[in-house]
């Protein structure tokens, strides 16, 4: 048996421009930040001619082509793995529409699972990354983005620039300091859950690149700068404001009034994370206890950041 995990992700400032449709043309720029929740898959060979997968279903097949999990199948016709295999997944918390990348930390985590079971573990970390992103774009046929996969594949808080065309596509990632904002971060669900392929559908990204050129700006601007926790909040805000012009259902009411708490509790800055529309709001904050006691009718996340990506925990 072979068990990898791969962490979730917060994103602080640039999604849109991960969208490849978008950097295609103009670049792309996003910060972003792996945590320590973490996405765990479990690979192991069965005598039996089925091909076995668990995760919030159960589902057992003869043919690969039959079954329902995408980025499973997609991913073991990708290996050339047709039957004799058993996939187990779970995770620190539940991961379906929570805003934190659970789909791509799941998909990193097969790939090294898969592959350390075929007996050619991919190590490097980009590698990692760019099957991810080929099996969830182009395989899967998603309209998502790239940061996920880069951020859960490397670990660690990172500056990922998207090159264009001219560029050749090409991703650069750069290792950033976390030590200042390490301690700062909670995260509080809203309890809805959000569909991210369904807001992006709505994302009329043309009409809307002055938008997130600006996003990838901030990103761009902060990573050449020392984080300045009360400087790092403001321009938290107003992502979030500009995040908000993107498309209607990136927020609703009842999400403005969590963002709104989050600031009278002293709240440095906060967004909603992911596509939008539900899942988690990340504040970040030196007042916790007050966070916590303002939002105590549900479970907030202390979280730190994992320095490490998508790595093998177990062998047998």
């Amino acid at each position: 048996m072979i068990l990898a995990k791969a962490p979730l992700r917060v994103s602080f400032f640039g999604g849109g421009s991960d969208i490849p449709a978008h950097f295609a043309q103009w670049g792309g720029a996003t910060i972003s930040t792996a945590i320590d929740k973490y996405v765990y898959v479990a690979v192991m060979h069965t005598p039996h001619d089925h091909i076995k997968v668990s995760y919030s279903k159960q589902e057992c097949v003869e043919n690969v082509e039959d079954l329902q999990n995408d980025i499973v199948k997609n991913a073991l016709k990708f290996f050339g793995i047709k039957s004799n295999i058993e996939i187990t997944s779970f995770a620190d918390i539940p991961t379906i529409g929570n805003g934190l990348g659970g789909s791509s930390a799941f998909t990193c985590a097969l790939i090294k699972a898969l592959s350390a079971y075929l007996g050619y573990e991919y190590v490097n970390p980009y590698l990692i990354a760019k099957t991810a992103c080929h099996i969830e774009i182009d395989l899967c046929g998603w309209k998502i983005g790239m940061q996920d996969q880069f951020a859960s594949a490397f670990g660690g808080m990172n500056y990922i620039e998207y090159a264009n065309e001219l560029g050749n596509g090409r991703v650069d990632v750069k290792r950033l300091d976390s030590n200042t904002i390490e301690n700062y971060m909670i995260l509080i669900p809203t309890n809805i859950e959000h569909h991210a392929a369904k807001i992006l559908d709505k994302i009329n990204f043309e009409a809307k690149t002055f938008v997130i050129r600006q996003l990838a700006d901030m990103a761009k601007m902060q990573s050449t700068q020392r984080v300045n926790i009360n400087e790092y909040g403001g321009l938290l805000n107003a992502a979030w404001m500009l995040k908000k012009q993107m498309t209607e259902g990136i927020s609703s009411e009842e999400i403005d009034s969590m963002y709104d708490r989050c600031q009278s509790a002293g709240a440095f800055g906060s967004k909603l994370l992911g596509a939008g529309g539900g899942g988690y709001m990340l504040a970040i904050t030196d007042s916790k206890s007050v966070i916590r006691q303002e939002f105590s009718d549900r479970t907030c996340l202390d979280v730190g950041i994992s320095h490490e990506g998508a790595k093998i925990v177990y062998r047998d």
